[in-house]
């Protein structure tokens, strides 16, 4: 089975994001703040290059082996492109978040994003490690937001092999709870309108895949059809989640909506759905993951 992930480009991006603010005019300012950090996204996906080579034998090997495609840490990271387009993310973040700046020049001037030093500290991000503190953002919080900055950052470049190396890549010996291409952990998923398969985006290159329902793929043990949540007044969004270890994934049922999405909007407005899971007692796949 072949799965093929379609970037939606800064047009797509424009007018997804205006039907989801009318939509969901309470989410109207992380919509737009988010909107404006995939329209540089998208920009700069023509900007990158991938200079990884893989051979079809190389890539089923790997996959057969449950290994995804790429090794995160193997990804050379352009210093120039990288800045340029942190620049312009954290710009969106300054502008769309509540309260005002988030010492942009600080971050921009970090010795962790030195071009000797952004490998180290993309790696520190992608594992899920406390960043260091650096005047302007002591605090956990303001950390948390830096990681989250430069994690967005690295997007298009994991997104550029992605698609490169990937682009017609056999999906079915792959049955994971983490990407085939990257190996990070999913932000989202959904059942597809024309025939309710489930398929997940990845929380980093946003590559999609596809997984059964049978059994659970974060533990192995779960051999009955996963559970699921959602709330009375929204049931096309739904917790799928395993009884057993107790791991979950957001999912929007698009089976009788015939509308399109873009999923990490999707994540977006399904915050209470989050909520919803923490009070069962439930974890996120991408926070197991971290």
């Amino acid at each position: 089975m072949i799965i093929e992930t379609v970037d939606p480009g800064v047009a797509g991006v424009r007018e997804a994001v205006k039907e989801y603010v009318e939509k969901f005019p309470d989410f109207a300012q992380p919509l737009r703040m988010y909107g404006a950090i995939m329209e540089a996204q998208q920009e700069a996906l023509s900007d990158v290059t991938c200079h990884l080579q893989l051979s079809a034998e190389e890539k089923e090997r790997r996959l057969r082996n449950g290994e995804p495609v790429l090794d995160p840490r193997d990804l050379e990271i352009d210093p120039v492109a990288f800045v340029n387009l942190l620049k312009k993310i954290c710009r969106a973040v300054d502008e769309g978040k509540p309260g005002g700046s988030f010492h942009c020049d600080a971050l921009v001037s970090w010795e962790g994003l030195k071009p000797g030093r952004i490998a180290d500290t993309r790696d520190h991000v992608l594992s899920g490690e406390s960043l260091p503190e650096v005047d302007g953002w002591e605090n956990e919080g303001d950390r948390k937001i830096v990681s989250n900055i430069i994690w967005e950052t690295l997007v298009p470049f994991y997104r550029k092999c992605g698609s490169i190396l990937c682009g017609k890549m056999e999906q079915s010996y792959w049955q994971r709870g983490f990407c085939p291409v990257c190996g990070s952990a999913p932000l989202i998923g959904m059942f597809r309108s024309e025939d309710g398969l489930w398929l997940l985006e990845c929380a980093l290159c946003h590559t999609i895949w596809n997984l059964q329902r049978a059994s659970c793929a974060f533990c192995d043990e779960s051999q009955g059809s996963l559970e699921y949540l959602y709330l009375e007044e929204d049931p096309e969004h739904r917790v799928q989640y395993c009884d057993r270890c107790r791991v979950y994934v957001k999912t929007v049922d698009l089976r009788d909506s015939g509308r399109d999405v873009l999923l990490p909007l999707e994540d977006i407005v399904t915050i209470e759905l989050d909520l919803l899971a923490a009070n069962e007692g439930l974890e996120a796949a991408r926070d197991k993951q971290a």
